[in-house]
C-alpha cells in the first residue's frame, strides 16, 4: 500500500507545515549533552522505547546508542524544560551519501505542543543548508505522530504492512534559510543560558 502526499508549493520557509510550528526554543546538543540524552531516553517507557527504536529497547542497549553517537558527524537537537531537563530529543543521522535520517522521542509532558514538529522543522533546515538531497524518516506504522508529521512536511509516505517510511526530496538553501538556523539556534542558546542562570 503507498500513500503519496504532494510536496508543498515553494516558500522561503521549508519544509511548509502550514505557516511555522510553534516556537519552541531548540538547542543544538552535543558531546557534553551525553548524560543528558541517556537520561531522556531512559525515562521513556517499553511503550514509547518501542516506537521511537522500533524495538523493545533494554536500558543497555539505550547507553550503547548513545555512547555511539558521533556528534562529530551527526547533529542534535534538545528542548529543555525550566528545571533543564531533556524533555525532546532528535537526531538527524548524516551517513555522508548525501542523505540524512531524523528520528526524534518526547517525554509525555512535552507531547501535544508541537515540539515534534518544531524539531523536525529544524532538522530539516539544517540539511537544507548543509546540501543534503534526500530527508528520511522511518517509523511503525502506528507511530501516529511521526506519521502526522511525515505527512504535514510534504514527505513521500510508502506504508508496508507495519512500517512507514517517509522520503523528501530537499531543495537548495536559500539566505532566508540559512538565517532562520541562525535565529534558531541563537534562541535556544538565549533561552539555555536563562534557564541556567535562573536555577543558580
Amino acid at each position: 500500500m503507498s500513500d503519496t502526499v504532494p510536496v508543498p508549493s515553494e516558500r522561503d520557509l521549508w519544509p511548509d507545515f502550514g505557516g511555522r510550528a510553534p516556537l519552541v526554543p531548540i538547542r543544538p546538543l552535543g558531546a557534553e549533552h551525553r548524560d543528558a540524552l541517556r537520561q531522556h531516553l531512559l525515562a521513556l517507557d517499553a511503550a514509547d522505547r518501542y516506537l521511537r527504536f522500533g524495538y523493545a529497547a533494554s536500558d543497555s542497549r539505550i547507553g550503547a546508542y548513545v555512547d555511539g553517537i558521533d556528534f562529530e558527524r551527526d547533529v542534535l537537537y534538545g528542548v529543555f524544560n525550566r528545571r533543564l531537563q531533556l524533555i525532546a530529543a532528535a537526531h538527524l543521522a548524516l551517513p555522508g551519501d548525501g542523505s540524512a535520517e531524523f528520528g526524534v522521542s518526547v517525554l509525555p509532558c512535552g507531547r501535544g505542543k508541537g515540539i515534534g514538529t518544531r524539531l523536525f522543522e529544524r532538522a530539516a533546515v539544517h540539511a537544507r543548508n548543509r546540501g543534503v538531497a534526500c530527508l528520511t524518516m522511518q517509523c511503525l506504522t502506528h507511530n501516529a505522530p511521526m506519521v502526522r508529521i511525515a505527512r504535514r512536511a510534504g514527505m513521500r509516505v510508502h506504508v508496508s504492512g507495519s512500517e512507514t517510511d517517509g522520503v523528501l526530496q530537499v531543495r537548495p538553501g536559500t539566505l532566508r534559510s540559512h538565517l532562520d538556523e541562525w535565529l534558531d539556534d541563537a534562541t535556544g542558546g538565549i533561552d539555555f543560558a536563562l534557564k541556567l542562570a535562573a536555577m543558580r
